[in-house]
């Protein structure tokens, strides 16, 4: 299953497979509420695990709010792939002004070169909307006698009117592979779709909208 869901900022969307939640981050009261309800619809009301469910709200809550703290305006947080196939991955958008360095490419539409100038190891793409660029590292563990891999993504995305960057950070932790999750976000960040500037009064009242209840998406 897959939705398409708008994000915070003007509009912008984005198709998620399985099903994520996305966690508010325009008011602190409204966070600790809403991992709150996520943390014991996801791990129920049993006493023995009480402290499990205060920890994890006090890990997600600080997470949340060092996100903030780093300009992040979307924080998506995926529940489940399939119908009962456990994905615990977060994936994270904030906006960033082009570097000085790489102002000028970028004004005159060579996006692809002020990426290069502007980010060091990049590899380039083309997605639907233009080009963008991928970094990407693996960790691993060992899982008593398994290797599990931690899956760190990020990318660069310029907007189509070359105004600035849209920054995307996805961690995916406890694959057995990585290769297969850095292409199916791959498909994620070429999902993105951007409003027409005409649009972007409009969609800015239906994202305000949106985020008065955000939620499983």
């Amino acid at each position: 299953m897959t939705r398409q869901v708008r994000m915070a900022p003007e509009g912008l969307r984005i198709v998620l497979p399985g099903s994520w939640t996305r966690i508010p981050l325009d008011d602190p009261k409204r966070t600790v509420e809403h991992v709150k309800r996520l943390v014991k619809r996801q791990a129920g009301n049993a006493d023995r695990l009480a402290r499990v469910r205060r920890e994890t709200v006090q890990d997600l809550v600080a997470s949340a709010r060092d996100a903030v703290q780093i300009g992040v305006h979307t924080y998506f947080m995926s529940l489940e792939i399939l119908p009962g196939v456990p994905f615990p991955a977060a994936l994270l958008f904030r906006d960033e002004d082009w570097p000085t360095a790489a102002r000028e490419q970028a004004a005159s539409g060579d996006r692809a070169g002020a990426l290069e100038t502007a980010y060091e190891g990049l590899e380039l793409g083309d997605a639907r909307y233009g080009p963008f660029g991928r970094r990407y590292e693996v960790g691993s563990q060992q899982v008593g006698e398994e290797e599990m891999l931690t899956l760190r993504l990020e990318y660069f995305v310029p907007y189509p009117d070359g105004s600035r960057v849209l920054l995307a950070r996805a961690n995916v932790p406890n694959v057995p592979q990585a290769e297969p999750f850095a292409l199916l976000f791959n498909e994620i960040i070429d999902s993105l779709g951007f409003p027409e500037p005409q649009d972007h009064d409009q969609v800015d009242r239906d994202s305000r909208a949106q985020i008065e209840e955000p939620g499983r998406v």
